[in-house]
């Protein structure tokens, strides 16, 4: 899947769940789980919306990685933070 080029998408029918398998900007793979109650139509649509989105989004962030301008999220993270994960 992820070599072919014409290839964007699998799907496979269970007998109760089914799986969507798409590539996502050449970069990210997309699976969705669903059963009877949704259709593949459906599941396609949503597909398209969602992969067109999560594009736009990995533009960005590649385009913000390639201009020097990301932090390391780790950078981000206090001692007071830490300290509150395991207060809670």
């Amino acid at each position: 899947l992820l070599s072919e080029k014409e290839v964007s998408g699998q799907f496979h029918e269970g007998e109760r769940t089914n799986v969507h398998i798409s590539i996502v900007a050449a970069r990210v793979i997309l699976l969705v789980l669903f059963d009877q109650r949704s259709s593949l139509g459906l599941v396609r649509l949503r597909v398209r919306k969602a992969a067109a989105e999560l594009t736009r989004i990995l533009d960005a962030l590649i385009k913000k990685s390639e201009s020097g301008t990301t932090n390391s999220i780790f950078a981000e993270i206090t001692d007071d933070d830490i300290d509150n994960l395991f207060n809670d």
